[in-house]
């Protein structure tokens, strides 16, 4: 879609969002039901992608305004999730119009505003069948909207282009007018202090944060009778302990802490799903419950506990994995608590070597290394080279069968057709790892 905007004469550029929302019914909130073991239940089709790829166009907009405050970057979808108006499209919306909350412009604007800025709200089924409202994020959906940087390989973070800063005023009026299209918040109400922006990360993060959640408000509503004063909330965080590398066990800490004056006695269920890159699980990893009792003006540190022999199987065709606690209050017992993290594991080291520089058409070499760092047989294993310009077609090998700590050590030859800088790509699969990648770039002179 890139390619063809930009032989038509329109610029264009490719963007990534991560975390990004598929609102179904476009009412910009993601909904999120789980049962009380804090296991996702199939009923809603509300989801979040791991990541989704968009492009950008800039163009006029005279439909939007004749002013030209709408032109520039239009975004446009060539791999719709929804139909619109009964076509696999989207696009193209103005970004600045999704920036003011504009969802009533075309085209497809509030879908495009949901991928970006959507919040999610949990429930949780009782065993009466009520549905209880047990936490809310307006932070999660749109996380590092990115695009490649001009002239390098390094990542623009474009996230400002799509929303004011995550949790200011400004954003939340911005949502509140796209959700309800009503202007009677003032603007005076906005404290243009929250609006500077962070400065632009230049670099993909290699670790995924440890987040805080006061696990969502409790259920104090379903009391008949008020209460004299709600328990203090606990805070819950996820602490690694180690990184988490496909191959060996994942292990972390769940950090809760309270401002309550009294030992509360907790009940803790931990479970663990496998997830697809659209958000949705794909097997059961885990469960687990614990008993622990949280002190007055201490922190508690529990501990959990993926083993890769329990893991393993449920990942190899699964993206990341999703670790829910459900923690319920033994002395409030209406009152719970609900937090998730999700795992994303790195793959093992896969290492290819090849001459920083080669000459056109003429035989080179390169070497593929890869040792097995598990205790078990890898089989099935196949490993794929490719790259434009160095072969003309993908190249594939059979490996036998690797022993633990076996290594592998695969000699290539090519001959480059085409100068420039090219990439070439190593990709190995097997029965208990599927597409560990690695590249380097070969100059051909």
């Amino acid at each position: 879609m890139c390619s063809v905007m930009r032989l038509l004469g329109i610029p264009c550029r490719v963007v990534t969002n991560f975390e990004s929302a598929h609102d179904v019914h476009m009412n910009l909130i993601v909904e999120t039901y789980i049962d009380d073991n804090g296991v996702n239940e199939e009923r809603t089709k509300d989801s979040i992608w791991n990541f989704h790829v968009w492009t950008e166009g800039w163009m006029k907009r005279p439909d939007l305004g004749i002013d030209g405050e709408y032109d520039g970057w239009q975004a446009v979808d060539p791999t719709p999730q929804e139909l619109s108006d009964g076509v696999f499209c989207c696009g193209p919306a103005s970004v600045k119009g999704i920036l003011n909350g504009q969802t009533g412009f075309k085209y497809d604007a509030p879908f495009i505003f949901a991928e970006v800025n959507a919040d999610c709200v949990y429930y949780m089924s009782t065993e009466s069948g009520e549905m209880l409202k047990v936490d809310s994020d307006t932070k999660r959906v749109g996380k590092k909207i990115s695009t490649k940087a001009v002239g390098s390989r390094r990542r623009q973070n474009i996230t400002k282009s799509y929303k004011h800063k995550e949790g200011s005023k400004r954003e939340r009026h911005c949502f509140f007018y796209a959700a309800t299209r009503d202007y009677s918040k003032p603007d005076d109400e906005i404290d243009e202090d929250e609006e500077e922006e962070e400065e632009e990360e230049e670099v993909m993060d290699t670790e995924a944060e440890s987040g805080e959640t006061d696990g969502g408000g409790g259920s104090g509503g379903m009391e008949e009778e008020p209460t004299p004063q709600p328990p203090s909330p606990v805070t819950i965080r996820f602490k690694k302990v180690s990184r988490p590398i496909n191959g060996k066990d994942v292990n972390l800490n769940l950090v809760l802490k309270s401002k309550s004056s009294d030992a509360r006695p907790l009940s803790i269920h931990i479970s663990v799903q496998a997830m697809n890159h659209n958000g949705r699980p794909t097997g059961k990893i885990l469960a687990e419950d614990k008993e622990e009792t949280l002190l007055p003006g201490k922190a508690l540190s529990v501990p959990i506990l993926v083993p890769f022999l329990t893991y393993h199987k449920p990942m190899v065709e699964s993206e990341s994995m999703k670790i829910s606690v459900v923690i319920t209050d033994k002395n409030n017992g209406d009152h719970k608590y609900l937090a998730t993290h999700d795992v994303v594991l790195l793959n093992p080291q896969l290492s290819i070597t090849a001459p920083a520089q080669a000459s056109l058409n003429t035989l080179n070499s390169g070497e593929v290394v890869f040792m097995n760092p598990v205790n078990e047989v890898l089989t099935n294993c196949t490993l794929t080279l490719s790259g434009g310009g160095l072969f003309k077609e993908e190249f594939e090998k059979k490996i036998q069968d690797l022993n633990p700590n076996d290594t592998m050590s695969i000699k290539f030859d090519f001959t480059p057709y085409k100068k420039g800088e090219k990439t070439l790509t190593a990709d190995f699969d097997c029965d208990t790892f599927r597409d560990i990648k690695a590249i380097c770039t070969v100059n051909v002179v």
